[in-house]
């Protein structure tokens, strides 16, 4: 039996990563949820991408701790945020570019009153670290997470689905060739008319039920889904790839 554990914005991510995850891999797996949690404080780092950094600059000494020393030993660590962050988040970029900021290099990014309030000075996305494809929004992202966890950059799974995790509800349900990772706001699409595809999402809300359904979905026609995006083709090969399986 293999542990895995996650790390990632919301409970609708932990659902789709463990069911999706639970689909491909072959033997019996068991989940350690590690945030969102309150069990595992939740309060102290938020919710959402933030929530996610938070974590990893938080727990990045003690990291391999969650690999070899706690009960039950996991296997795989997976670490989540949507690729969506990079299209309208400016403080994902405030290390990395110059943007004449008075605050800039003296205030955490995460914590910032200036992106807090919307006026931060930088324009998204900054032209000299991408050109706003889904391939290098998301190899972009990947290299963030690694700064938060310093040195233990070869621990977790990343996993940063363009535009988010949504997207490959649209690859299972809709019949399209188009870039669906070049789609911003999947979800928005997902729940233009009261129901998508007969499963009502009552108030346009990611309520467990109806999401569930949703996810099966892509589980049955997850082949079609990794043709359709490449990021969660990538997302099974490096899952596999961490534990062992060919």
């Amino acid at each position: 039996m293999m542990w895995i554990g996650v790390v990632c914005e919301g409970d609708r991510d932990y659902d789709m990563i463990k069911h999706v995850a639970s689909h491909f891999l072959e033997e019996e797996t068991q989940w350690l949820w590690l945030q969102p949690d309150p069990e595992f404080g939740t309060q102290i780092n938020g919710n959402g991408w933030k929530g996610v950094l938070r974590w990893c600059e938080t727990h990045k000494e003690d990291l391999d701790l969650y690999i070899s020393e706690i009960t039950p030993k996991i296997d795989a660590l997976i670490i989540q945020i949507d690729a969506d962050v990079a299209r309208c988040e400016e403080e994902v970029y405030c290390k990395r570019i110059l943007c004449g900021c008075a605050e800039q290099g003296t205030v955490d990014p995460l914590n910032c009153d200036l992106a807090i309030n919307g006026q931060c000075p930088q324009t998204l996305p900054p032209n000299s670290l991408c050109n706003g494809t889904p391939a290098e929004l998301t190899a972009y992202l990947k290299e963030l997470i690694k700064t938060y966890l310093e040195d233990k950059k070869d621990i977790p799974v990343l996993l940063v689905p363009c535009d988010a995790s949504d997207t490959w509800i649209l690859a299972a349900f809709e019949e399209t060739e188009d870039d669906l990772e070049a789609v911003p706001s999947p979800w928005k699409i997902i729940t233009r008319k009261k129901d998508f595809h007969g499963i009502r999402i009552p108030g346009r809300k990611k309520l467990k039920s109806p999401y569930l359904q949703l996810i099966d979905e892509v589980c049955a026609k997850w082949e079609t889904v990794k043709g359709k995006c490449p990021q969660a083709s990538a997302f099974e090969a490096e899952l596999k790839n961490q534990l062992g399986i060919s």
